[in-house]
């Protein structure tokens, strides 16, 4: 359903015989619960998520049957891109379909019942979803009393406001009696309508009220013409509409600059997640658009496959309205993929807001073509083979030096090597952003809680890890697993960390002592950490506290050498890991004997050794560290 295909209201109905009687259908009032359909028997149906519609604006429209407010509803979908559902056309259109639902409710339409709210609400929450990058939503027909209403708001996202066409009784008598010579409607009629009219009255005063009580309505006289009416109308969204490009002009904006591979997109992620900002991708929003139907998408869908290049002016309508949306939530924005050339900043900053920072993500072209190709190998991608991404890397250089000789001048400019692993990527990013961010981070650090885990391989400890994180929101990080991390992400780092794994030079404690720091700076959390495979010996417990924060505890999973041997052998028969065979198990048994002994012992000292005995099951297992940290929380 597009902008322009708005769902038509019941102002401009077909004759009776073509519709479906919606009267028949009509929506059970919150807390009532006899002779309902029952939305559970479609479960699929249920658990809808609406995380898209976050951010959507949602405009209720009231008013009695013939106030007119079908046809207004067409025209402010034509005007401002917003798009209209109906409640009844949606009921309508899903018994039309034949799905099971609709013979479900075709059914209890035929037997009277009532149709259960989250069923109506539900589909609604359908149609939105299909129509996510619409500029906004006119819900008609809903709500029609003060439970549905909350009920919307607590499902998906509180209303912007209500507006309200009211027209007199009698004004609405006439419009409908006068329709009914037409229509053939057999509820155009004077005593039917006197009875429609009542009920309106009714359901909707309660709703008006609670939404004056938040200062949330709009109340529009609906005597006139439709064009007068529309008048009045056009100039509440007039308004909304300049006081939100007016908030537009303190936003902060980044442009994201970055070649294809060079990782701007997880960097964006990253800061969206911890700054607040809001990521639009520009060739995102375009895919989108065309995706949702909408007029505009249509014509965007034309222009592509004729190979028209997409106007700048679309473009920038496109982010400024992406940008309006988030408007009261985001700290920020974040600009991706735009501009492309010198002239489409010139205009961004001179119709919406200058920017704040470019940030300019960098990578050799080697290092991108490398990560561009392995991508390839799994993501389907058809521009990712050796010969287009050539030619994407040299449309990039043409297109951005010239962005960044431009800002270059304005001091706006803030270049980032991106070769390195994300994270170590990120804290640059994050110094960038909050030049404070080491005094804070150093604060953080220092308030928070950190368990050492303790264990010999076979131990348990990582299964336990997984438990302990998902009840108590712990943060786990293994610093084995950071290690190979870095290795794989072919960073600097990880390439010199590469060669001394294959010379078999020990790697030095202040690298693997500063990818936990950075690992626990970029997963800060509230609730604490639990450092896993380190310390291994008793100067790495000694540089963590004195660098970093005294541990809390540790916790010692301890199990027999035979328990642990016997799991690792076990394990050897599927695993494929070539250090699961006795040899390399017994050395590595002795290893961790040899190092744990001198940091238990240090600890014990301290009155901070938690030990649990994992030759039980897991979960009797986790009983016991259940015990320890329900304690200690």
């Amino acid at each position: 359903m597009s902008n322009k295909e708005s769902v038509k209201s019941g102002d401009n109905k077909p004759p009776v015989e073509e519709v479906l009687d919606v009267r028949k259908m009509s929506i059970e009032p919150l807390g009532k619960h006899k002779d309902t359909y029952n939305p559970d028997s479609h479960p699929e149906k249920h658990a809808i998520d609406v995380t898209p519609l976050r951010h959507a604006k949602v405009i209720f429209i009231v008013g009695g049957p013939g106030s007119g407010k079908g046809t207004q509803c067409e025209m402010i979908a034509e005007k401002y891109g917003y798009t209209h559902l109906s409640s009844g056309d949606l009921l309508r259109d899903e018994v039309k379909s034949g799905s099971a639902r609709g013979k479900e409710l075709n059914e209890m339409m035929q037997k009277g019942v009532l149709v259960s709210n989250q069923v109506v609400l539900d589909m609604i929450k359908e149609a939105m979803l299909k129509n996510a990058a619409s500029k906004g939503f006119l819900i008609d027909g809903y709500p029609r009393e003060v439970g549905q209403g909350m009920e919307f708001e607590r499902q998906i996202v509180p209303c912007q406001f209500v507006l309200y066409i009211d027209a007199d009784d009698e004004t609405m008598t006439e419009r409908l009696i006068n329709r009914g010579k037409m229509s053939g409607r057999v509820d155009d009629n004077a005593e039917t309508i006197k009875i429609r009219l009542q009920t309106f009255h009714n359901q909707t005063k309660p709703v008006i009220d609670y939404y004056k009580d938040q200062n949330k309505v709009k109340h529009i006289s609906a005597t006139g013409t439709p064009n007068h009416i529309f008048a009045e109308i056009s100039k509440i969204f007039d308004e909304i509409r300049e006081k939100e490009l007016a908030k537009l002009k303190d936003a902060k904006v980044l442009f994201i600059v970055g070649g294809p591979g060079s990782g701007k997109g997880t960097q964006c992620e990253k800061i969206a997640r911890e700054f607040g900002y809001t990521h639009l991708s520009s060739g995102d929003l375009l895919r989108d658009e065309v995706k949702s139907g909408s007029a505009r998408g249509k014509q965007l869908n034309d222009m592509m496959e004729k190979g028209i290049l997409v106007p700048n002016e679309v473009v920038l309508d496109m982010i400024r309205d992406a940008m309006l949306k988030h408007i009261n939530t985001a700290k920020g924005f974040l600009v991706d993929g735009y501009p492309r050339q010198v002239d489409q900043g010139i205009a961004f900053e001179k119709e919406i807001v200058p920017c704040h920072l470019v940030l300019s993500f960098e990578v050799a072209d080697a290092t991108m073509m490398d990560r561009l190709v392995k991508r390839g190998r799994t993501s389907g991608r058809v521009d990712d083979n050796v010969e287009t991404i050539k030619r994407r890397l040299d449309t990039f250089h043409n297109q951005t030096k010239p962005v960044i000789d431009y800002y270059e001048k304005q001091n706006k400019v803030k270049h980032i090597n991106a070769e390195s692993a994300p994270d170590h990527v990120y804290s640059h990013v994050r110094k960038i952003l909050n030049p404070h961010v080491e005094v804070e981070d150093e604060q953080f650090l220092k308030h928070t809680k950190v368990v050492f885990v303790v264990g010999g391989p076979g131990s348990g400890k990582g299964t336990q890890c997984e438990k302990i994180a998902h009840k108590y929101g712990y943060v786990h990080l293994s610093s084995g697993d950071l290690l190979r991390e870095e290795v794989k992400s072919g960073s600097e780092r990880g390439k010199h960390l590469n060669d001394m794994m294959e010379k078999g030079v020990l790697v030095p404690n202040q690298i693997v002592l500063d990818m936990i720091k950075e690992a626990m700076i970029m997963h800060k959390s509230r609730n604490g950490y639990l450092i896993d495979g380190y310390p291994r010996e008793l100067n790495q417990a000694i540089e963590f506290e004195n660098h970093i924060v005294p541990c809390q505890y540790v916790l010692y999973i301890e199990a027999s050498e035979e328990t642990m041997t016997e799991r690792l052998m076990s394990r050897g028969r599927t695993s494929g890991r070539v250090d699961d065979n006795m040899g390399t198990i017994i050395s590595r048994l002795q290893t961790f004997a040899e190092q744990t002994k001198p940091v238990i012992e240090y600890y014990d000292k301290q009155h901070k050794v938690k030990r649990i005995d994992s030759e039980k099951a897991p979960d009797d297992v986790f009983k016991q560290i259940e015990h320890v940290f329900d304690q200690h929380h």
